[in-house]
């Protein structure tokens, strides 16, 4: 006997076809993907294109926005159908809008009252359904969620020192704990890094036990000098006892613009893709 992927000495004695012969095995029980989906999400690198829909414009007002069909593939490869995802980061809802997108359940935690106002306005213009956002700083309003209770997380991390550049959450719009941002005080990397770690500290109480996270984070070119963001994030939520890193997706955004930054005189990246770095608790 092989297995799904012609592996022998594998007994597959607990799987059904669906309609279009797909082949998925009841002892999955991480998510509802078959054998085929399953291998397809296996890859490091996204390169799908998604589109630019479900009130783009509108959303676009945060300079952080992602795809929501894009978050929907995220939510299917480490969700089954009803469970509940959280996003303690949520700008203007991508999560939340990706999980309505493939029948999940999700919360959303957002500081800036204006972008849980997008949201909702989406919801409203997509006719979907309109999940709860608690406005509030997430140090605060994760203690409101009920420890082990959430299946699966997914988030977007607030830049450091990227509040500042044009067209990125700036801090007169994102004023709080998490960005202490002012031309006269800048946050320290270092500070920045322990803000996260807080946060994610009490991410890992309301996640049920070998339940997955999902973290995008840029890198950036700052100062003269690129800046390894994810691989130092990754780093510091390692230092988590709960949390043991998985993977590293890049995700190839499309919708980045190319920029001659340096030209012709040095060369400086334009920097088009993002992490989007995998993590399980694991106790």
């Amino acid at each position: 006997m092989t297995d799904l992927f012609g592996n022998p000495n594998i007994k597959i004695n607990k799987t059904h076809s669906n309609k279009k012969g797909a082949i998925y095995d009841n002892r999955n029980k991480i998510n509802d993907l078959t054998g085929a989906e399953w291998l397809y999400w296996t890859k490091t690198v996204i390169s799908k294109s998604y589109p630019s829909n479900m009130q783009h414009k509108l959303r676009s007002q945060h300079g952080g926005q992602k795809p929501p069909q894009l978050c929907a593939d995220l939510i299917k490869i480490f969700t089954k159908k009803g469970q509940l995802v959280l996003d303690p980061l949520a700008g203007v809802g991508g999560t939340l809008l990706g999980a309505a997108l493939c029948d999940r359940k999700a919360i959303g935690i957002e500081l800036n009252p204006k972008w849980a106002n997008i949201y909702k306005q989406v919801c409203n213009l997509e006719h979907l359904e309109e999940y709860p956002f608690i406005v509030g700083d997430a140090n605060d309003k994760l203690k409101y969620i009920l420890p082990n209770s959430i299946d699966f997380v997914l988030t977007d991390v607030p830049y450091w020192i990227m509040d500042q550049v044009t067209k990125t959450r700036s801090s007169a719009t994102r004023v709080s704990n998490l960005s202490k941002f002012n031309e006269k005080n800048l946050q320290t990397k270092e500070e920045w890094l322990r803000e996260m770690k807080d946060i994610f500290v009490k991410v890992a109480k309301t996640l049920k036990k070998n339940g997955y996270m999902a973290v995008f984070i840029g890198d950036m070119y700052r100062g003269k000098e690129y800046h390894f963001l994810a691989g130092e994030l990754a780093k510091t939520i390692s230092e988590i006892n709960e949390f043991t890193l998985k993977s590293d997706i890049i995700w190839h955004d499309d919708s980045k613009t190319l920029h001659i930054y340096g030209y012709p005189f040095a060369y400086i990246p334009s920097v088009i893709h993002q992490h989007i770095l995998i993590f399980r608790k694991e106790e």
